[in-house]
């Protein structure tokens, strides 16, 4: 699904708040009252969990219920108004995922774990903004509530502006729409065009912390799925993170690697997890004659195209590979 939304103007990149909004945005509004948006911090690209950035779209919120109840990613388009009133698409999300209650929380833990939520307090507070409205439910029922892959980030050229009949001159809210009517102005077709566009030099001061190595959904999977495995190989051997493999079963006659990936659409989880295990079975284990499968473990099961492509690899090329659904 290809959708579309406004998020509020930032001067400095979306990587911390700047107080441009509150200028510009209807009095009585979040950003007016408060002189900040959750969407400030919203390339905030140092921050990963498990390679994800988990971050705020303010029109993801309001389409919320809809997108955890179909469990499926999205693809969005943003653009954002300038201080001249023109219309300017900032960039393309690719297989974007909305988070539900849980992992909205569970991601903000890691936050405030890592310093990275007392850093959004201590900037607001720089900006003179309303700190206690971070997280506040009369404004947004969570500080996160979107996470996307970086490589899935497609940014446009700077002046990319919206022009003539295109339709986004009417869209004024921070609501999801759909594109599928626009199909033809928004589909792109054959290769992505380079841009001869520079990154942002905005200044701003990073903060350093330690790698975060995986998601609260991933740990979630991980104990899920070992409990299972248990139950499955009551006499074998069943571990977690021996040599980096996410699970590990060992029995007498066959070794089993599981690799998780959180992603909700299938073809990313194969296409991130088959790399990985194809390396551990030959760099990280000692199979001593024993028969090796690899396991790629996702949320959702396999369309019909992703079955027939895991079985291409299994038949066709001879690669021992399954895949395994674990519902967080």
């Amino acid at each position: 699904m290809k959708t579309i939304t406004r998020i509020a103007y930032n001067s400095a990149d979306w990587h911390h708040p700047t107080g441009d909004a509150a200028q510009q945005e209807m009095e009585g509004s979040y950003n007016n009252v408060n002189r900040f948006g959750h969407e400030d911090w919203l390339f905030r690209d140092e921050w990963q969990i498990d390679g994800w950035r988990y971050a705020f779209i303010q029109g993801v919120g309001r389409s919320s219920v809809k997108l955890v109840r179909e469990r499926k990613p999205f693809d969005i388009i943003l653009f954002t108004v300038q201080p001249d009133k023109r219309r300017r698409y900032v960039a393309e999300i690719e297989h974007a995922e909305c988070l539900d209650d849980t992992q909205a929380e569970e991601a903000l833990d890691v936050f405030t774990r890592n310093g990275w939520l007392g850093t959004m307090e201590q900037e607001v507070h720089a900006i003179g903004g309303t700190v206690d409205a971070l997280g506040n439910a009369r404004w947004a029922n969570h500080v996160l509530n979107v996470r996307f892959r970086l490589e899935n980030v497609h940014r446009f050229p700077r002046d990319t502006f919206a022009s003539g009949a295109d339709p986004v001159l009417k869209l004024n809210r921070y609501t999801l729409s759909s594109v599928s009517r626009l199909r033809e102005k928004f589909m792109r077709t054959g290769g992505r065009k380079g841009s001869a566009d520079f990154p942002s030099v905005t200044d701003y001061t990073r903060r350093a912390v330690g790698p975060v190595r995986v998601s609260p959904e991933h740990a979630r999977m991980q104990s899920i799925l070992m409990n299972e495995l248990r139950s499955e190989f009551p006499s074998a051997r069943v571990v977690c993170e021996e040599n980096f493999i996410d699970v590990l079963v060992e029995t007498s006659s066959e070794l089993r690697l599981y690799e998780i990936k959180s992603d909700l659409a299938p073809r990313t989880v194969l296409r991130l997890a088959i790399g990985q295990l194809l390396e551990y079975s030959y760099f990280q284990i000692v199979s001593g004659g024993r028969k090796v499968t690899l396991v790629v473990v996702g949320r959702n099961s396999l369309s019909s195209d992703d079955a027939a492509y895991l079985t291409h690899l299994r038949d066709a090329v001879g690669l021992p590979f399954e895949y395994r659904a674990v519902s967080v």
